[in-house]
């Protein structure tokens, strides 16, 4: 049964973070070059996500039973890729959070796909001001795969 969690999350840092509630990835050495360009470190159980500001920002993760269709049009940045999640909770939280207080839900344990969208950039002004930027994350089951951009918002380094 889909469902969508929607969250307002402070993305300090310029991140916020979705995983296992037991993963023990290290996000200092998975924030490599690649992933900067991606905006997006993946570990084995968690996710680290980019945000163009560094405020509370609109967060979105819609867990589906399969793969969706073709979400590219509409929004201005795209990355896929797969995670696990074993112990079935996941956590959702900014990266400066304090763990047990993170908002958290239930999925089947097991390996997940995913896809990170982006929209929103042209109504980002400066990043305290008031903007429609909105950060999406679906993930189905599947089986573990790299990371792969498949549309940037801007040129990469």
């Amino acid at each position: 049964m889909p469902s969508v969690h929607r969250f307002s999350i402070f993305a300090d840092y310029f991140q916020f973070i979705v995983q296992d509630e037991n993963s023990e990835d290290d996000f200092g050495s998975i924030w490599t070059k690649e992933a900067l360009n991606h905006m997006i470190a993946v570990g084995e159980t968690a996710i680290c996500l980019g945000t163009l500001r560094n405020v509370d920002v609109s967060v979105a993760v819609h867990v589906l039973g399969v793969e969706p269709a073709a979400l590219l049009e509409g929004y201005d940045h795209a990355v896929e890729g797969a995670f696990t999640v074993p112990t079935g909770k996941l956590v959702v939280m900014g990266c400066t959070e304090y763990f047990p207080d993170a908002s958290r839900f239930e999925i089947a344990p097991g390996s997940y796909r995913f896809l990170y969208l982006v929209s929103g950039v042209h109504t980002i002004t400066a990043e305290c001001e008031p903007a429609d930027d909105l950060y999406c994350l679906y993930i189905w089951p599947g089986e573990a795969r790299s990371s792969r951009l498949l549309k940037p918002w801007k040129g990469t380094n």
